[in-house]
């Protein structure tokens, strides 16, 4: 079975723990390997980090630790398409190969929430939007805090992103299916 080592730059440790459960969806066909000593040595503390030292990052992943893909996550906080077109053509114009980039749509909250509906609904076929809804207001119906301590946060999101269907969050979320997008093109160019 092949195996990635791969490289993480994001915000915070929401999007290292649903990148992570994300990737091992794939497991039957590939392994992805997070190099946590990279990952603990370049750790990201805002959104104005992650835009600003991405490309150095993802540069010495691949270079220094030989990071055969390198993911950043760095979320829109905007519902705009002009916002969201904007943050991928600024990661986009360093033009580093095998970097993989999800652009949450406002928060990775949303995503999050999307998959919480959906556990509570199972048999739900309505295709409702969420990612209108106000940040504070997804993530206190989350976690119930607007800004909660990673003790409470982590676990949440573990249990959300452990086990969900790509294709269902894919057809309801539109910045999920661009990073996925991305990672299945990689997968069939790396295979």
């Amino acid at each position: 079975m092949k195996q990635f080592k791969y490289g993480f730059y994001g915000e915070d440790d929401a999007h290292k723990i649903f990148l992570h459960n994300y990737l091992s969806h794939f497991a039957d066909v590939v392994t992805f390997e997070r190099d946590e000593e990279f990952c603990e040595k370049f750790r990201a503390n805002n959104k104005k980090q992650v835009d600003t030292k991405f490309a150095v990052v993802a540069r010495t992943g691949f270079g220094w630790y030989q990071h055969q893909v390198f993911f950043v996550v760095r979320d829109v906080d905007s519902l705009q398409q002009q916002e969201f077109e904007a943050r991928h053509a600024h990661f986009a114009k360093e033009q580093i190969n095998k970097l993989l980039v999800a652009l949450p749509v406002q928060c990775i909250e949303h995503w999050l929430l999307y998959l919480k509906h959906k556990k509570d609904n199972p048999a739900s076929t309505k295709n409702i939007s969420l990612e209108s809804q106000p940040r504070k207001k997804v993530k206190f119906s989350l976690y119930g805090y607007e800004d909660p301590p990673n003790e409470i946060s982590n676990p949440i999101v573990d249990d959300l992103s452990r086990r969900f269907d790509l294709d269902w969050l894919e057809t309801r979320s539109e910045s999920f299916k661009h990073f996925h997008k991305q990672v299945m093109a990689f997968l069939s160019q790396h295979q």
